[in-house]
């Protein structure tokens, strides 16, 4: 299962010591034990994750091991410039979401904004081919992490190593 995490719960899925940590743990394990990937990518996003340096150290060991995947910029901030243009509701700050979805036919978004899921999953911001994603925004979201959500752009999926699931548990604080 591929999975985009949204910069508002990066510590609730990275951090032990979160406060919602419990909530989003099994991300984390999908990701480190499992065979769950992290997809980022865009301007916007990555001006978020400076925001909230502490993780890219993990990010960065992610993307060494093959459990994260970047997409291409420029093609993420064209459509989120599209998106942009369609939606202007002044409630909606997460264009780049969508837009990560498109171009990454990523499934799931992990995230803790509630606020922004009525319109990331309108249907109409979706070319034909890419499905609208479902959200993970509690323990209660479990089942999203499954085989069955993984676009087969990502196929053949692996586990981590023993031995990189140490090396990627210590850069968990």
């Amino acid at each position: 299962m591929c999975i985009i995490v949204d910069t508002n719960c990066l510590s609730s899925v990275f951090e032990k010591t979160s406060k919602n940590h419990s909530e989003f743990a099994p991300v984390l394990d999908w990701i480190l034990s499992g065979k769950g990937k992290l997809v980022y990518g865009g301007s916007k996003y990555i001006e978020e994750l400076g925001k909230v340096s502490k993780f890219l150290k993990i990010i960065r060991q992610l993307k060494k091991v093959g459990k994260a995947i970047v997409v291409d910029r420029t093609k993420v901030d064209k459509e989120q410039e599209r998106i942009e243009k369609e939606i202007t509701n002044t409630d909606f700050d997460d264009p780049h979401l969508p837009a990560i979805v498109i171009v990454s036919k990523c499934k799931i978004i992990c995230s803790s904004d509630t606020r922004s899921i009525k319109f990331v999953t309108l249907p109409q911001l979706y070319p034909k081919g890419i499905d609208v994603p479902k959200y993970y925004t509690c323990k209660k979201n479990v089942n999203l992490l499954c085989d069955k959500y993984i676009h087969d752009c990502y196929k053949p999926l692996k586990k981590c190593s023993k031995k990189e699931r140490e090396v990627l548990t210590k850069f968990v604080p």
